[in-house]
């Protein structure tokens, strides 16, 4: 930013001192305000103290310019007037007469001078920079006035530069702290933006959750209604009409008990699969290895049969129909174990080969024969999701005993 942006600033946008309490966290507010304090507290007590001891005539005037100087700072730093631009400048040149007083009346003359240093830090918090240098530039040639006076000659602005280099570095302090509270103060802002935003965005995910479930609780209520219902109304009524033709008519009767159980049939077909719409996605939802480590542990619970795990560490991400037919595989293939082996152990390996995903299944049991083919509904069903997916599923012999299942598909890895 150069000095002509600075120049438009607005004034309370560089008060550190005065407005600490409304832009800034208190305990940093601190560290300039105790420095402050420690400067004109360090210089004006010792100079009382000399003054009243060595019974000085001006004692009680530099003890009264004293107080009003630190006065005035207490009231500037409680903020008692409007900071504007004027007040800032009338408090600066109103503060710079009670200093410059007192650096004149000070018998040691460079203890007084050193107030200066409160107020070079000051106005580098009050103003923009290039107002507070000129600030600086006005501290600098006052005291070289009053070293000039002090010493009798010019010998005494020698020590000009110490004091200059102090100015300046007061100065320096202050802005670089000014600008280190005010970055403190936008990081706290955003900090906390940033937890307002995660704490409506968690609101935003739970109404969105909770929508999700109603509008799937309504679907299945409509789909449940519109097929089962439906179903098992007109099973009634022609239950209730089988009924009344059972004495009249028993052969009619019989034909409409038989659409009747069809009927149920179907509905229970129906039921099964909306039951099962419920029940995936506990399983299906979780990740490919998580999922298997599932099935696997239910199915050793459920059977006593001992399950043998081999998945891999680095796995790549899966399209939800890849998760779900490798899911489905092993699920299916289990509970044929379960049903036909009577084996006592099972391996489940899971293995990446060559942009490949390949299941396999051994068992223990009893085996299969060599030129054996899929023939059962599940296993079928296996053999068609697999081509489906561009890979293949096929049974044989494992080489000591038992059977080998082999469920193969092509990686296709999930869009992010």
């Amino acid at each position: 930013m150069n000095d002509q942006q600075r120049g438009h600033e607005p004034a309370t946008t560089h008060r550190l001192a005065s407005n600490m309490t409304d832009i800034m966290p208190k305990r940093t507010f601190n560290l300039l305000s105790i420095s402050t304090y420690v400067i004109v507290f360090a210089v004006g007590i010792p100079m009382l103290i000399a003054a009243f001891a060595t019974e000085d005539p001006d004692r009680w005037l530099i003890a009264g310019l004293y107080a009003a100087l630190v006065v005035l700072l207490i009231a500037d730093e409680r903020s008692v007037w409007p900071h504007t631009d004027l007040m800032n400048h009338t408090y600066m040149a109103i503060s710079t007469i009670l200093v410059t007083s007192l650096a004149i009346l000070d018998p040691n003359i460079g203890p007084g001078i050193i107030l200066f240093f409160m107020l070079s830090s000051q106005a580098t918090t009050l103003f923009p920079w290039r107002t507070g240098l000129i600030w600086l530039g006005i501290f600098t040639f006052i005291t070289g006035i009053v070293l000039f006076i002090g010493f009798g000659g010019p010998e005494g602005l020698l020590i000009l530069p110490i004091y200059g280099a102090g100015y300046a570095f007061f100065a320096v302090f202050a802005n670089q702290t000014r600008e280190a509270i005010e970055a403190q103060n936008e990081s706290e802002r955003l900090y906390h933006e940033l937890q307002q935003a995660h704490a409506q965005l968690r609101n935003y995910a739970e109404q969105v959750e909770e929508l999700t479930i109603i509008e799937e609780r309504n679907r299945l209520a409509r789909e449940m209604h519109d097929t089962v219902g439906h179903r098992l109304t007109v099973s009634a009524v022609h239950l209730e009409a089988a009924q009344r033709l059972i004495p009249d008519n028993p052969e009619k009767a019989s034909t409409m008990v038989e659409t009747v159980r069809g009927q149920i049939t179907e509905a229970l077909t129906e039921l099964r699969q909306a039951v099962a719409a419920l029940r995936a996605p506990v399983e299906e939802d979780l990740s490919l290895i998580n999922s298997l480590q599932r099935l696997a542990t239910q199915f050793e619970q459920g059977t006593g049969i001992t399950v043998q795990l081999e998945l891999p560490e680095d796995f790549p991400p899966l399209e939800p129909k890849q998760r779900q037919a490798m899911y489905r595989a092993a699920q299916e293939t289990l509970t044929n174990v379960q049903r036909h082996s009577q084996a006592q152990h099972v391996w489940l390996q899971l293995q990446v080969q060559n942009d490949s995903l390949i299941l396999y299944i051994s068992d223990d049991g009893i085996g299969v024969p060599p030129d054996l083919q899929p023939s059962g509904f599940g296993l079928k069903g296996l053999s068609e999701r697999a081509t489906q997916l561009g890979g293949n599923f096929h049974l044989a012999p494992r080489p000591d005993g038992g059977t080998q299942a082999t469920f193969h598909i092509p990686i296709i890895v999930e869009p992010q």
